[in-house]
């Protein structure tokens, strides 16, 4: 009996559809997915959260908006909920406390694909909300791996690309700013760089760079579809 799975979105919308594609792709290729009954039953709720991306606008009014998506979530039947966006999950933990059933974390999710390869200097591209509330440190410290973060004109760049992302009007010229980014993380060290942000696998994959790129969306959709298949 496959769990059903629900879906914190919004944040932005493209990103949130990106990750239910995941899923059911990885139904498709990895569970044989092919007629509709093969796929999990997903609930969305995208939810027109403050701005997450330039600075965290209003933090209170996220936590109750989320903490009302969760329990819609819940009351509607999900086994389980992950959250289509890098940036809130910093309030993870305040949302578990609100909820019976888990809230998978992208960060703990990540921190255990980079121990099991073996990658001890992970890049970082994300939002200034992911790098200022460190939703990846903890988890990435306690498996013993460094975290390369962006200096001030890098996460500008980012920012803006972001942005663009969200407004549709991304450009080769942001492909660009991206790539500079990720060459300079080589440079510093990086064995390989984590596209933490849910909007930026729609600008910049892996035929774009010769370092590895690290979709942390797909490890997220990976582990919601495997969970949602097991017993």
């Amino acid at each position: 009996m496959k769990k059903t799975i629900g879906i914190i979105g919004g944040m932005g919308p493209e990103g949130t559809a990106d990750l239910y594609m995941k899923i059911i792709k990885y139904y498709q290729i990895n569970f044989g997915a092919k007629y509709d009954k093969d796929f999990p039953e997903i609930f969305i709720d995208s939810i027109p959260i403050p701005d997450v991306v330039e600075s965290l606008e209003n933090e209170k009014i996220t936590l109750s908006m989320l903490i009302t998506a969760t329990k819609k979530l819940q009351n509607v039947g999900c086994n389980f909920i992950v959250i289509a966006c890098n940036a809130i999950q910093f309030l993870l933990k305040l949302l578990q406390r609100e909820v019976k059933i888990p809230i998978l974390g992208i960060a703990t999710t990540t921190a255990q694909y980079l121990m099991n390869k073996n990658i001890c200097k992970i890049g970082i591209l994300a939002t200034s909300t992911t790098i200022t509330k460190q939703v990846y440190n903890q988890e990435l410290r306690e498996k013993g791996i460094t975290l390369i973060k962006p200096d001030n004109q890098e996460q500008l760049m980012l920012t803006e690309v972001i942005m663009n992302q969200l407004a549709g009007k991304t450009s080769r010229l942001d492909k660009g700013k991206l790539i500079k980014i990720i060459v300079s993380m080589k440079k510093r060290g990086a064995e390989a760089v984590l596209i933490a942000c849910t909007d930026l696998p729609m600008i910049v994959n892996q035929i774009n760079t010769d370092i590895k790129l690290i979709d942390c969306t797909q490890i997220y959709a990976d582990e919601a579809a495997r969970f949602a298949n097991s017993s």
